[in-house]
């Protein structure tokens, strides 16, 4: 997506770690995260956000993502994406992934594992990303398993 595409937030975004001064903005991005966990994720710095350049990090992000980390296994699992309202389907997830993906490797982290069920938004993202859907599920209502190897 180049400059002229892009019709979300005018400021330059930035892909950073959380502050944890933002964990009630976080909290409403990431409702499927608990909400007791959150705070932790943050200060493991497990959450990656992107954020308008031109404030504080304690200002609301633009867009979140959860992960829980596997340090000896080399590995992150995606627990949850999250975009406000005003500024979904316009890559703005997608860019968030990709900033966040070279921070994982930079961390030495090999593999990036994730679940949406198949045909939603969630599943286009990670598809959008590069990850590759495992076709085992153990059951047909079970959300699809998506992996993408760093």
């Amino acid at each position: 997506m180049n400059d002229a595409e892009y019709h979300g937030p005018a400021a330059p975004l930035l892909v950073r770690y959380a502050d944890p001064a933002a964990e009630q903005h976080l909290a409403a991005l990431l409702d499927e995260v608990d909400p007791r966990e959150l705070g932790d994720l943050v200060r493991r710095r497990w959450v990656v956000v992107l954020s308008d350049l031109t404030l504080p990090p304690s200002a609301p992000p633009v867009a979140a993502a959860a992960f829980r980390i596997d340090y000896p296994g080399r590995t992150a699992r995606l627990i949850t994406v999250g975009v406000l309202e005003p500024w979904r389907r316009q890559g703005l997830g997608r860019r968030l992934l990709a900033g966040t993906l070279t921070l994982l490797r930079a961390e030495g982290l090999d593999r990036v594992d994730a679940r949406a069920h198949p045909g939603t938004a969630g599943s286009s993202l990670l598809v959008s990303a590069g990850f590759a859907a495992c076709h085992y599920t153990a059951h047909a209502d079970a959300p699809g398993r998506y992996t993408l190897l760093l």
